[in-house]
């Protein structure tokens, strides 16, 4: 029966870690911790908001102690200027709790003092229930004197705060700096377009989350490319130039064409057989390469996907001509003409051809490697 009985945790969430770098602890633990570190916070920094949040926190923890003796409260810290690590480092910090808690049926109270601590609720529900969330909302009431101190404190903020310097200083700099150089030279008009498109890819950026995502893109490349193989690395920068090449080769070749037909043709004859043939580079030099190295003949597999791949740029090259001539004579293309460019042009001999040989390969592997293991 005592397993049944949820553990209620009582979580502070301290997502820009101000009382992690007061206290020294990003992840405090315990009513009487959580109470020593209150009052060392309230000491040196009275006008922080995560006072507040902390005996709110303990507020909690008194009220939910009535109904449930399990219950514990944390303080649980992230890092001070990139949101995505802070969520990282505090889902990170709530697992060791869970684990020094040595209890997996648990529920999660959320306490913070702003919106941006409650997102914090979505990486924390693979670990336990979100059973409920506060956020704490100092009630004051200011005189004019005290609203222009406060006004005061929080341009304060804005300027020797990294987390919120580069928005109203640095992007605002970029724009300003950029209005005025181009201004000098003339071109008010073209530097008031910069601006506006400049301040467009900024909302677009934020209202998306694109930063976060392109930065959790990036470090997964650079964690594959690190784990990964030299082979691979030659094989992707290989597949990068020829991806590159396809589209030149399209773009440039269909300049000078003069209806739709002729300009498909020309992009179906020159781009896809080079993109193709940079998938086949990236098979030969990732994957046959690494394997012979490594003393492994076993590359039938990988040669079965070479010979489709290779048909297939055949297929697609021949279909490219095909039609581009046609273009040319006629100009014209109806749903029969259509069926005819597929099979004259031989795209779906060569599809079939390489379907099959891949097939035949396929069943060789099976025959000669497979069944030698058993």
């Amino acid at each position: 029966m005592e397993e049944n009985i949820k553990k209620l945790i009582v979580l502070i969430i301290d997502i820009d870690d101000d009382i992690g770098s007061v206290t020294g602890k990003s992840l405090i633990f315990g009513r009487d911790e959580v109470m020593k570190a209150a009052i060392d916070f309230a000491e040196k920094r009275p006008e922080d908001a995560d006072t507040n949040a902390i005996f709110a926190g303990l507020n909690l923890y008194e009220n939910l102690r009535t109904s449930n003796n399990d219950t514990e409260i944390a303080i649980v810290g992230g890092h001070p200027t990139n949101n995505m690590l802070a969520q990282i480092l505090i889902k990170d910090r709530v697992k060791q709790l869970l684990e020094k808690i040595g209890n997996k049926n648990a529920e999660f109270y959320l306490v913070s003092d702003g919106t941006d601590e409650l997102l914090v609720a979505e990486v924390l529900r693979d670990l336990a229930p979100i059973a409920g969330l506060r956020r704490v909302i100092v009630e004051q009431h200011l005189g004019v004197e005290g609203s222009y101190f406060l006004l005061a404190r929080y341009i304060r903020k804005a300027i020797e705060d990294p987390k919120y310097s580069k928005y109203f200083l640095g992007i605002p700099g970029i724009l300003v700096a950029l209005f005025g150089i181009l201004s000098v030279f003339g071109y008010i008009l073209l530097a008031l377009k910069i601006m506006l498109a400049i301040i467009g890819i900024f909302l677009i950026v934020k209202g998306f989350n694109i930063e976060d995502r392109t930065y959790n893109i990036l470090k997964g490349f650079t964690n594959y490319l690190r784990e990964t193989s030299h082979f691979q690395i030659a094989g992707i920068g290989i597949l990068g130039v020829t991806i590159l090449a396809s589209v030149l080769a399209g773009y440039y070749s269909a300049l000078s064409k003069e209806n739709l037909i002729t300009f498909s043709g020309s992009i179906i004859a020159n781009s896809i057989p080079i993109l193709l043939a940079g998938f086949t580079l990236y098979i030969v030099v990732s994957r046959v390469f690494y394997k012979v190295t490594k003393s492994n003949l076993n590359i039938l597999k990988e040669t079965a996907s070479i010979a489709i791949i290779i048909s297939l740029a055949l297929a697609f090259y021949q279909l490219g001509i095909t039609l581009e001539n046609y273009g040319l004579k006629v100009g014209i293309i109806t749903g029969s003409v259509v069926i005819n460019l597929f099979i004259g042009s031989g795209f779906l001999l060569y599809s079939v051809a390489g379907a099959g040989i891949a097939a035949l390969i396929e069943l060789a592997d099976y025959l000669y490697f497979r069944r030698s293991k058993r």
